[in-house]
């Protein structure tokens, strides 16, 4: 086996590189405090799905109230042609 090639970075090019995820996530830092529209947006959405669920929640509840929630459907067997 022939030995493996080294190659020593030198400061200077463990400086220049710049890991994208590293840079993403100091970029959403950076939004956060200055309270920008993006999470702005975000945090409206998440206020919507989570009243959405909500909504689901309050139909159900109606629904074992009024007693129409615990009743299955009748089934109907259908006979199919091959």
């Amino acid at each position: 086996m022939a030995p493996k090639k080294t190659t020593k970075k030198t400061a200077k090019q463990e400086q220049d590189f710049v890991c994208p995820l590293c840079l993403f996530v100091g970029c959403l830092k950076n939004m956060t405090e200055r309270k920008s529209a993006f999470f702005e947006h975000m945090n409206n959405a998440r206020i919507e799905f989570l009243e959405g669920i909500k909504s689901l929640i309050d139909e159900r509840i109606e629904a074992i109230k009024k007693g129409t929630g615990d009743k299955k459907s009748k089934l109907t067997k259908i006979k199919v042609e091959d």
